[in-house]
């Protein structure tokens, strides 16, 4: 009993520079009551990221997105090439085949703040198998008779017919992820690509929020709220092609989706410097005189500018 109440009260008074939240799920965690000391500690200097990706199947699911949500990318922070590999292997393997949504998650965050240039192409892996599919399931053809789990009686030997003449065909699980899963799944791949600056990345958000042409499509881009990730995810692009597609946006979307016009004004408004009205042709002439991305402004300049602009409308 004392040594539990020791323990607890060195956890307390860690709470101050850790924050609350991240010791009170630590000391109500099963590691905690295995290995309290260790556990505290962990929270008050949190193990090297890289090492805890590394440690294999005995770090739990939890240990592992904590570690890709602090994880720094290798190249760019004195990490070898190899580090720069392997972290690219493990987030790969994570956003995109994982069966956890939640490791998924932490993985497709953390490919958004990498510079490598193989980020982008995981991502819109990522986005494009966010259903949780496998290859084999996703591939597979859907008969009728597995979408229904009751069959008319006789419509295969061998099944013994109910009371009611009908019989109970193979039940199956549901495959893959919930639709509102796969729904934020796809939205935050959409964001971790915008950060990643690339046009080829700009391309992409284009074509899911439908400003890629008429015939270019991609899954989800019936959802509104992956639309207006997309849109998102351009105001953060960097990139003329970003400006071009939230142009196209505005144009489509001028007195009818509010949500997605205003989004990509406010885009426009960022990527360009310009405090233009909401006006698509007076955007059209921007995107055809050449676009020129302005100084990204600090948090500070960016709140006041658009509290300015708004307050005149």
């Amino acid at each position: 009993m004392y040594r539990a109440l020791t323990i607890a009260s060195a956890a307390v008074a860690a709470l101050l520079p850790t924050g609350c939240a991240n010791m009170w799920d630590a000391v109500t965690s099963r590691q905690f009551r295995e290995a309290p000391y260790k556990t505290v500690r962990n929270v008050v200097v949190p193990e090297d990221p890289v090492t805890v990706l590394r440690g294999g199947p005995d770090r739990t699911g939890d240990d592992r997105a904590k570690a890709m949500h602090r994880l720094k990318e290798p190249a760019r922070n004195g990490g070898s090439q190899e580090d720069q590999d392997q972290m690219m292997e493990i987030l790969t393997r994570a956003a995109t085949s994982d069966p956890s949504p939640v490791l998924r998650f932490a993985a497709i965050e953390a490919l958004g703040r990498f510079e490598d240039e193989r980020a982008m192409k995981v991502l819109i892996s990522a986005y494009q198998t966010a259903d949780g599919l496998t290859d084999a399931e996703r591939a597979a053809p859907k008969p009728a008779a597995e979408r229904s789990a009751v069959v008319p009686a006789g419509a295969s030997a061998g099944r013994l017919p109910t009371r009611t003449g009908l019989e109970i065909g193979p039940l199956k699980g549901p495959a893959g992820y919930a639709p509102d899963t796969v729904a934020a799944l796809r939205c935050r791949c959409l964001e971790s690509l915008g950060r990643t600056h690339k046009p080829e990345a700009a391309r992409f958000l284009a074509v899911v929020v439908g400003a890629g042409g008429a015939d270019a499509s991609a899954p989800g881009g019936d959802d509104p709220e992956v639309r207006q990730a997309a849109v998102r995810g351009l105001s953060e692009c960097r990139q003329p092609e970003a400006v071009a597609a939230l142009a196209e946006v505005l144009k489509q979307q001028a007195g009818k989706d509010v949500v997605l016009a205003r989004q990509s004004h406010a885009g426009l408004m960022k990527l360009t410097g310009k405090r233009l009205p909401p006006d698509p042709q007076q955007w059209n002439e921007v995107v055809q005189a050449g676009v020129t991305i302005a100084p990204e402004p600090s948090w500070f300049e960016s709140t006041i500018q658009n509290a300015a602009f708004w307050q005149k409308k």
